[in-house]
């Protein structure tokens, strides 16, 4: 999820995509709505929790 953040601070109403803003943020997951967003001068921001590598298993040695 990310959350997108409007150049017009504290806009409310509807956006991109059919997004409805309030207080200049609104939410959204779809990566074509966050990268045109991007292009028209929107901070996006991303909210979703990094991925950790894997953990490495050790094998027993016998």
């Amino acid at each position: 999820m990310a959350v997108i953040h409007t150049p017009v601070k504290g806009y409310s109403g509807s956006g991109v995509a059919g997004l409805h803003f309030v207080d200049g943020q609104a939410e959204t997951d779809d990566e074509a709505v966050l990268a045109y967003a991007r292009r028209r001068g929107y901070d996006v921001e991303d909210t979703a929790p990094k991925r950790k590598a894997p953990a490495k298993s050790e094998s027993s040695k016998e």
